[in-house]
């Protein structure tokens, strides 16, 4: 036992390297697609991770695959913050602030890259077609179908169509991102969450 233990020992170092190397280069990645563009060199991506070109290609392929790896990291990232702020118990007014603050917390983290992504029409999918997975929009819009849920079993919103509801939130929500991506920044969090919940509210609230 205690020499596979000691054999184990540097895999295990050898995979905890390689993921913290994998990681390193996403995150260059997303800075030199942000300032570079879509087109970005691989060179420069090594360059800002502060490895080889090499080692960049021993991870990814090449630059679409780096890319299409980059969007679904990022995408999953998303995901596990919606997923965690609808999983909470509360009152539909607290859960809707925290689902778009789980939204907008991530778009200003990622704020050039997804301005990037935005400009090539590859928001809502993936860059390399195959497997038809859903759409990045409708997974949101499926956990904003929870927050609706709430909403409408409090009354808190008038009796509708959830689907409907949801896309109606999300879509105001990505209308404030892509308002912000065209002024070239992003507005404070806290102001633009209330602005969207407020515009919600106001058109799917219940009568007073």
């Amino acid at each position: 036992m205690k020499k596979n233990s000691s054999a184990e020992r540097p895999a295990r170092l050898r995979d905890r390297l390689r993921e913290e190397t994998a990681a390193a280069i996403l995150s260059a990645a997303e800075e030199s697609f942000a300032s570079d563009g879509l087109q970005a060199r691989m060179e420069s991506i090594a360059g800002r991770a502060g490895v080889a070109v090499g080692t960049v290609y021993n991870h990814f392929q090449d630059r679409e695959a780096l890319l299409a790896e980059l969007v679904r990291s990022r995408r999953a990232v998303l995901l596990r913050r919606l997923d965690a702020a609808v999983a909470e118990e509360g009152p539909f007014a607290e859960l809707l602030r925290r689902f778009l603050q789980a939204l907008f917390g991530h778009w200003t983290e990622h704020w050039r890259f997804m301005g990037i992504l935005v400009q090539a029409q590859l928001l809502g999918k993936p860059p390399r077609p195959g497997g038809a997975p859903p759409s990045i929009l409708q997974e949101v819009n499926a956990r904003a179908g929870r927050v609706v849920a709430r909403g409408l079993a409090e009354g808190a919103l008038r009796p509708g169509e959830r689907d409907l509801y949801a896309a109606v939130l999300v879509g105001m929500a990505r209308g404030a991102l892509l308002h912000d991506l065209e002024a070239s920044r992003p507005a404070p969090l806290a102001e633009r969450l209330e602005q969207v919940v407020e515009l919600f509210l106001r058109g799917s609230g219940s009568a007073p």
